[in-house]
């Protein structure tokens, strides 16, 4: 009897070990637990950031792309623009110069039969070779001017004018003097219409070898192309009337003449070629 309380101490104590074992695995578990759960929504709350920032990052790239893609396709518009513009002014400079020449030379003629006299002194009081001159010269510079303009026209209108304001307004000039030419308010002196203008212009062009030119005066003079007399025996014998009365013609003249000046400023508009007072407006009629 004496081992009794020595077993239920040891029983006792056996027992409290038990239960505090029990105790720190129940414990251990838990803490285990709260760790796996802590753990597992740690890593579902990462992987929902991640998820997040790769959607983020996805637009991002996807909105840079689409960026960069109209960053490319504006600077290729504006490549192939400056490339049309660089074709027409190529186009335009080569033909500039007679061009320039030819608008000059017409529109002097022009203010030399309105307010200087031309006709007077050189038809009505002049030789037969000055006659003969003041009209074929004369007839000749609206024959010239027409080809340089045809010439100018064939070559640039195939390309998009658009984008390109200069060609535009070149464009705008030459069509007001076709309009000036051709328009019935004027009176039907001195008037070609436009497919005239036209023909006279393609025809007067020499399209013989690599460079296109307009035939000279000594040409036009030397060799009558019954082709181009047919579109211009009418301004001959308008030239004519004009040295007798340059009333009926006065109105055509002068806007001819103005819109020639127009021209002359937009072609040369840094006084190049011919300064400012050469470049006289007549007075308007």
């Amino acid at each position: 009897m004496t081992d009794e309380p020595k077993i239920w101490v040891a029983l006792i104590t056996a027992g409290f070990a038990l239960v505090g074992t029990l105790f720190v695995a129940i414990f251990d578990y838990i803490g285990r637990k709260k760790q796996d759960d802590f753990n597992a929504e740690k890593e579902l709350k990462l992987a929902k950031f991640n998820r997040e920032k790769d959607d983020e990052l996805e637009a991002f790239k996807a909105e840079t792309n689409k960026t960069l893609k109209k960053l490319d396709s504006d600077l290729q518009k504006e490549r192939d623009q400056r490339k049309e513009e660089q074709e027409t002014e190529k186009i335009v400079s080569k033909f500039r110069d007679p061009l320039i020449h030819a608008t000059y030379d017409l529109q002097s003629r022009i203010f030399n039969i309105l307010e200087q006299s031309f006709l007077k002194n050189f038809f009505t009081e002049g030789s037969d070779r000055e006659k003969e001159y003041s009209v074929e010269n004369t007839v000749f510079l609206v024959a010239q001017f027409l080809g340089w303009t045809e010439l100018v026209r064939q070559e640039i209108q195939f390309i998009d004018l658009k984008s390109d304001e200069e060609t535009q307004k070149l464009r705008s000039l030459q069509d007001e003097l076709y309009s000036q030419f051709q328009t019935d308010r004027c009176g039907k002196g001195f008037r070609l219409f436009a497919g005239e203008q036209r023909a006279v212009g393609e025809l007067m062009i020499n399209r013989e070898g690599a460079l296109l030119r307009c035939i000279g005066f000594a040409e036009f003079f030397k060799n009558r192309n019954p082709d181009i007399d047919y579109w211009l025996d009418s301004l001959r014998e308008d030239v004519k009337k004009m040295a007798n009365d340059i009333e009926p013609f006065k109105k055509r003249l002068n806007n001819i003449q103005h819109a020639l000046i127009d021209l002359l400023e937009f072609l040369d508009q840094n006084y190049i070629y011919f300064p400012a007072n050469k470049r006289k407006k007549c007075k308007p009629a």
